[in-house]
């Protein structure tokens, strides 16, 4: 147990050793972008309950990391993970031993205009920018319930190019935002060995029933989806491909990253970060819509239930129901006590998907 809790520390251990490792193993540079949103413009000077107009502009978020792949950690990290979970796929490890390309110059490209944004010193790509509403409707395409503009994304030389996802969310409507480990998808987060398992092992597994209820909601809503999770977004491309199998709405990602010096992959999973990671992107939905409504989907085995009921104190008019997965269908004593302050209408637990209602409102 202690090789799968500190193997990256080893892993880095053993890199120092291997000053020559470069030269013999050739390494890829990648670039992920990652489905991001799109809010309206609100002018400083609006009421903080005016809605924008139609035409208003809009603010879009283009999030994603340019990294190198290290073909020495991920051969000893893949080596060590299937001596204790099973046979690891090596290009989930190969993510997550990568290095990021800090401070390299990237064309983001598709819309309007040709813009440039830099990765920061992790490798990561947060660009915010504006488009007017007629702009949008030009590059507006089908995809969420509100639709989405597609981008790209590519180093100077055009030797990396990879196109992008924004879905539009605006003033008014309704937003699903779901967690996904152990809400939707099986990972086990209470277990080291089960979340190094469901991460680097095997099929990803989805809860039953779940994918099926969000079509369901999402035709009947016409509801947009956000996925915000305490999951690294080097998980990103696996749980793209995880989703499309499945068939979940599609809709926009909110993750963490895992760098090198996050040794223990168990901590980064467990850890009070993510709490406040999920907590700010929540009241980003809340503070860049004006009376958009929300329903929550998490689960009860992480923090989930606290960050929601603190949400809730704030803007208990806009969130339709919170919808909390637990391991058997009963309301526990933690529950009761967490959302004391919240109608028992307001909220309700569910094992899976077949337990979630036809409708919620």
């Amino acid at each position: 147990m202690w090789k799968c809790i500190n193997v990256f520390i080893l892993l880095f251990l053993l890199e120092k050793c291997a000053l020559t490792y470069h030269f013999l193993i050739s390494s890829e540079t990648e670039l992920i972008l990652v489905p991001s949103v799109a809010f309206r413009y609100h002018s400083p000077t609006m009421e903080l309950t005016a809605l924008a107009q139609p035409s208003d502009d809009w603010i879009l978020y283009a999030q994603g990391w340019l990294f190198r792949e290290n073909p020495f950690r991920s051969i000893l990290a893949t080596s060590a993970l299937s001596t204790a979970v099973g046979d690891a796929e090596e290009k989930r490890v190969s993510y997550f031993t990568a290095s990021g390309k800090r401070n390299t110059p990237l064309c983001i490209e598709g819309l309007k205009r040709e813009m440039c944004a830099k990765t920061d010193k992790d490798g990561l790509i947060i660009k915010q920018f504006k488009l007017s509403n007629d702009d949008i409707e030009q590059f507006r395409i089908p995809g969420g319930s509100g639709g989405k503009v597609e981008y790209s994304a590519s180093t100077f030389d055009k030797t990396i190019q990879t196109r992008g996802e924004i879905f539009l969310c605006d003033d008014n409507g309704i937003s699903i935002i779901s967690d996904i480990d152990d809400t939707v998808k099986i990972t086990g987060v209470t277990s080291i060995r089960s979340i190094l398992r469901n991460t680097f092992s095997g099929e990803y597994r989805a809860v039953s029933g779940m994918s099926e209820r969000y079509r369901h909601y999402e035709s009947l809503y016409n509801a947009t989806f956000h996925y915000l999770t305490a999951s690294p977004d080097q998980l990103y491309p696996f749980l793209r491909e995880f989703f499309e199998r499945e068939q979940f709405p599609l809709g926009s990602y909110h993750m963490r990253h895992f760098t090198w010096l996050d040794s223990n992959f168990f901590q980064f999973f467990s850890s009070k970060s993510f709490i406040k990671q999920k907590t700010k992107i929540l009241y980003m939905f809340f503070q860049e819509t004006r009376s958009r409504q929300f329903i929550l989907f998490g689960d009860v085995f992480q923090k989930d239930p606290e960050i929601y009921a603190n949400i809730y104190e704030k803007y208990p008019d806009r969130i339709l129901k919170i919808f909390i997965r637990v391991a058997k269908k009963n309301k526990s004593n933690r529950l009761n006590k967490v959302f004391k302050n919240i109608p028992k209408n307001k909220w309700a637990t569910f094992v899976d998907g077949y337990d979630l209602p036809e409708t919620i409102f």
